[in-house]
Formats: C-alpha cells, sequence, structure tokens
C-alpha cells in the first residue's frame, strides 16, 4: 500500500522538516502518509523514489512552468520584520516535463545578497518662519525623513513587502542634509519619503516625495536634490450652508494614493448674508517629481469625520494647463444638495434581522462624476442601519457578522435629493451555500486530517482612482475545514475562490489547488466537488543565505502563476509551504501540475 497510516508523533519523527502536525487528535490515527517499497505500489504515472531518506510515490510528470520560490527567514532584527526573497525555479533546475526516475530534484535555494541603499536626501525650502522667541526658519534638510520602500509584486497575487527606516542628520542639526542606508532584497520599489516634525516645529512640514516604480540594483548611491517645493494655490467656492471648515485638502498619486503634499486644513469665514457663495482660500506645499503628465497629481478634498459630504477629486493637469499651480479655482457649487437620511434593515430569507457590517459606496453622486464616498457601519441587533448620504446611486454592501450559516450580498441603492427620510430599505441576507466534496490520495486512500481552504480570487490590480471612483466587487469571506471521513463541507459566500487541499505537513503528499473556483450566487446554493490528490513533484535541498551560512527555520513558499482571460490577469497561485529544518534542509512537496 502506498498510504501507511501513522500517528502524528511517528509522522513528525519521519522528516526533519515536518511542523506541527495541526491535525485533530481524534484524526491522527487515521492520517495517511505516502510511503512505499517499490513502484508497483504507485500505479501508473508515478514512481517510488527516495524523499529525503525516506521511499515515497512520485510523480514521473510535472508541468511547473514559471515556479517561484519564497524564502521567509526569521525575522530581521534590523526591519523588525520578515524579509521576503522571491528566487524563480527554471525547468533546468525544477521539473522536466517527464522523468521516469520521478520527479525528485535536489535545488539548493540561496537567497541573492540584499541591496545596498546608500542615500543622501537634501530638501530645499523654508519653513516654521514663526517660530517662537525669534528662532530663524528651519531648512528642508532639517528635518528628519521616513523612508519607505514598498515592493512592486511581479505578478498579481504573489506577496508585497515594505521596509522602512528612519533618516539620520549630516553635519550639525542636519544642516548639511539627511542620510540613510537599508538592506534590502534586489528589485523594483515605490519610495516614499516623508518629512518627520521637529519638537520646535510642528505645522509647517516639508510635504513628502514619491517616487514610483523604482528599480533597486544591488548596489544603490542615490541622491536626493529637491528644489524648493512648488505651491499649490487657489480658492475653493463653497455654496451657501455648507460649511468646509476643517476639511482636508493634498495632493495624491493617481495609481497608488500615496500623498504628494502638505495636508491643508480649510478655515472658512462667515458668510455674507447677501452671497449665494463663499470663496475659501487653500495653500499647500508639494512635490511632483518629473511633472509627468501621465500620471498627474489628483487634488483631493475630503470632508471632516462624520460630516455626510463626498470626498471631491481633481486632476492637476487638467487645471493647471500652463503649468501654474496658482490661483486656481475650484468649486462645489455642484454640491450643493444635502444629504439624505437613509434607513433599512437587514433581514435573512424569513424576515428575522440579520446583524451586519455594511459598506455603502457610491457609484454616481448627482451631478458630480469625480466625488465618492463611502461609509462604513454595523446594523443593531434588530439589523437597523441608518446613514446620512449625498443624493445619487450606491452599492451597499452586507456581511453577516458572527454568522457563518448566512452569505454576504451586493444591493443597488439610488435616491434623489429630498427632505424626508429614504426609509423601509429592505436587505435580504440569503443563505450560504454549501461547498462540500471528498477527497481521495492517488490509490484510493481517505485524505482524513487534511486542511481545506476557499481563499478569495483577487482580481486585476486597480489604481486608486478607479478603487475611490467605483465600487468594487463584493469579495466573498474565506471559507476553511478539515476532512473526515475523507469529506468536507462548508458553509460559504458565492463567489470565485483559489481553492486547496493541504496534507498534513511531512505527509509527502502536495497540496491540490483549483484555482478560481466558482460558487453560484443562488441562494443556499451547494457545490459538490469530487476530487483526487496526485503523487507529488518534490523539491528538496538546503536553505542558504547570502554568505553560504544554513538558513533554519526558514519559511519556504511555492507559488505557481496561472494565465487568465489576458496577460493582465495572470495571477501568483499559493501551490505549496514548507518550513527547513535546524540545518536548513527543507523537503518541498507540489503539485505535479495545476488542477482545473
Amino acid at each position: 500500500m502506498s498510504a501507511r497510516y501513522a500517528v502524528c508523533a511517528a509522522l513528525l519523527a519521519s522528516l526533519a522538516t515536518s511542523v506541527a502536525c495541526g491535525i485533530p487528535l481524534e484524526m491522527a490515527d487515521s492520517a495517511p502518509m505516502n510511503a512505499c517499497d517499490g513502484s508497483v505500489e504507485c500505479g501508473p504515472g508515478a514512481t517510488c523514489a527516495d524523499v529525503s531518506g525516506q521511499r515515497a510515490c512520485v510523480s514521473t510528470s510535472a508541468s511547473l512552468e514559471g515556479l517561484i520560490l519564497e524564502i521567509r527567514p526569521r525575522a530581521s532584527p534590523e526591519l523588525g520584520a520578515e524579509v521576503s526573497h522571491l528566487l524563480a525555479i527554471d525547468a533546468a533546475s525544477g521539473f522536466p516535463p517527464q522523468d521516469p526516475g520521478g520527479q525528485v530534484h535536489s535545488v539548493d535555494l540561496t537567497i541573492p545578497m540584499p541591496a545596498s541603499v546608500n542615500a543622501t536626501v537634501r530638501l530645499s525650502g523654508s519653513y516654521c518662519e514663526n517660530r517662537t522667541g525669534g528662532l530663524p526658519p528651519l531648512a528642508g534638510r532639517q528635518f528628519p525623513v521616513k523612508v519607505e520602500f514598498r515592493r512592486i509584486a511581479p505578478i498579481l497575487g504573489l506577496p508585497t513587502q515594505s521596509y522602512s527606516t528612519l533618516s539620520e542628520p549630516e553635519g550639525t542639526d542636519g544642516q548639511d542634509g539627511q542620510r540613510f542606508q537599508l538592506s534590502i532584497p534586489a528589485g523594483d520599489y515605490h519610495i516614499s519619503l516623508i518629512p518627520q516634525a521637529r519638537a520646535d516645529c510642528l505645522d509647517d512640514i516639508p510635504p513628502p516625495i514619491f517616487l514610483p516604480d523604482q528599480v533597486v540594483p544591488e548596489q544603490w548611491t542615490l541622491g536626493i536634490n529637491a528644489e524648493a517645493p512648488a505651491v499649490l494655490q487657489g480658492s475653493l467656492q463653497v455654496p451657501e450652508g455648507v460649511r468646509v471648515d476643517g476639511w482636508k485638502l493634498d495632493l495624491v498619486d493617481p495609481v497608488t494614493g500615496s500623498v504628494l503634499s502638505q495636508v491643508g486644513l480649510l478655515e472658512q469665514a462667515e458668510p455674507d448674508p447677501q452671497a449665494t457663495a463663499t470663496q475659501v482660500g487653500f495653500s499647500v506645499k508639494f512635490y511632483w517629481p518629473g511633472k509627468d503628465k501621465s500620471r498627474s497629481p489628483l487634488i483631493r478634498l475630503r470632508p471632516k469625520d462624520g460630516v455626510p459630504r463626498p470626498t471631491v477629486y481633481w486632476e492637476l493637469a487638467a487645471l493647471a494647463l500652463q503649468g501654474s499651480t496658482g490661483n486656481l479655482d475650484l468649486s462645489l457649487l455642484q454640491l450643493d444638495a444635502a444629504a439624505r437620511r437613509v434607513e433599512g434593515q437587514t433581514l435573512d430569507v424569513n424576515g428575522n434581522p440579520v446583524l451586519s457590517a455594511v459598506r455603502i459606496q457610491s457609484a454616481i453622486i448627482d451631478r458630480a462624476p469625480t466625488a465618492a464616498y463611502k461609509l462604513d457601519t454595523e446594523t443593531d441587533a434588530n439589523g437597523l442601519f441608518r446613514a446620512d448620504l449625498p443624493p445619487g446611486e450606491y452599492v451597499l454592501f452586507a456581511q453577516p457578522l458572527n454568522d457563518t450559516t448566512k452569505a454576504a450580498v451586493k444591493q443597488a441603492l439610488k435616491f434623489a435629493a429630498g427632505d424626508d427620510c429614504y426609509c423601509g430599505q429592505s436587505v435580504v441576507i440569503p443563505d450560504a451555500g454549501t461547498l462540500r466534496g471528498r477527497v481521495q490520495g492517488p490509490m484510493g486512500e481517505l485524505m482524513d486530517g487534511a486542511s481545506v481552504f476557499a481563499v478569495p480570487a483577487r482580481g486585476q490590480i486597480t489604481p486608486y482612482i478607479g478603487q475611490v471612483l467605483t465600487p468594487g466587487p463584493l469579495l466573498p469571506r474565506q471559507a476553511s475545514g478539515v476532512l473526515r471521513d475523507g469529506a468536507f463541507s462548508i458553509g460559504i459566500d458565492p463567489g470565485e475562490f483559489d481553492f486547496s487541499v493541504r496534507p498534513a505537513p511531512g505527509s509527502t503528499y502536495p497540496w491540490l489547488v483549483r484555482p478560481r473556483l466558482t460558487v453560484s450566487a443562488m441562494d443556499a446554493a451547494v457545490t459538490d466537488l469530487e476530487l483526487a490528490i496526485s503523487f507529488p513533484a518534490v523539491l528538496q535541498g538546503v536553505a542558504r543565505d547570502a554568505s553560504g551560512a544554513r538558513l533554519g527555520d526558514a519559511t519556504v513558499v511555492a507559488w505557481l502563476p496561472v494565465q487568465g482571460a489576458t496577460a493582465q490577469e495572470t495571477r501568483g497561485i499559493q501551490i505549496g509551504e514548507t518550513r527547513s529544518a535546524a540545518d536548513g534542509s527543507y523537503v518541498l512537496p507540489l503539485p505535479p501540475s495545476m488542477s482545473r
């Protein structure tokens, strides 16, 4: 028999790379283990081969083109987090399509030398002109700078990672600028430089600098010498009856939403009783490196917390036609309609109230195509929710709280301006669907103890402006379970999932992975699966750091790109995971191909 049954203790003792078993105690005796004495036990398309000193059935074919391994050593004391390294495994060092001797390949994983970033930052400009005690203004270079490197994932779905540090002054009190050093994996990053307040200057702080799409090589000496920032200056027309005191005005990057300017707080004078509109001045400093018009900053105006007014956006390049950012005219006159009271209730199909989290996001604000409004709230115990909303079209998302028997739901909401309450809106929460199935091993053995995960499938990356102006899809909740008697049944929301069955670590069985598994939106829909786990293709070897030292207790994660309908929809799907032993050795069973 190829599936040998052993208790968890024996399973852990068999392979040095095993981690905590994670199997319910009552199921430990039935947890299968992939082991063999000869190839006749493995059936067609597989053979009995050595896997880390043990005999196991392995596949003789594999289709894992584009395999990427992520290595995460223990948390770095310098960066305060696990550092994520991505290594591409090509066919030559990984899995050829066919290998009669079995798809077991020795690949030592060596983390590349980190990129060494040495940078100086010299910001021009004068700040805090009115310092107490008659002290002179501060130069921009005297402000400490928080530096953040955000890795750009090469494929959607692969983990992003952020690394940050704080600059140190050069010269007395930073008179010669700021400097910082950082050791991070080489790759593509968005870089943010955010000046910090000083005890003697809390308000007039230099604006951030945002450097998108930077390629960080192994050795990078970077000099950032910023001239005095530009000034965004002008006036805002405010309709009669609207107060904008304390509203925030700034500039943001249209792709990432990174702040590019100081954040200005508006101050509105008392209105003229004879006037139908009020002029409110604004002035904020900002940096726009390169003045790339294809990536024009967005002017963003946000109301104070709790004020039921939308956030409004303007494209800077469309306003500063001659390159001048002074004397700009912005207007809120199209948003003179007062917010309207909206009340509703979340109910199940039998009319019973359902405690839910509710998100209301604008689709179209009346007469303001670049305005957006989003509200997150919760119902009370009776399922009631209340909101003050600008008139327009919205999408309402409701997700049951602490109840997996009910499903999340998405509903359109549209109403005109009015003084009365738009009340009595019912949001029917459907019963959750059921995802169930049976999972066998390659020779028909029951895969008891294996974990089952349904993780919401991620879509395309949407630029920031698209995220705020267009309601996104309703993402289902993650669901999970454990195989008992080879079967599982879990409550689940409708939607698309990356589904996986993950046998116990150390069993030498691979994960079974099915990307974009669709669960019907029909009320209480049942999705049945009949699944069979394959014998694995195996990578094994030693994980080492850049100096060649063995990396013990490092996480090794396997990712595989999956092609969508278009090249832009290619995503990375996790297909396996293990940890290295104390001596750096690892064994990583993988599905020989992606399940369809």
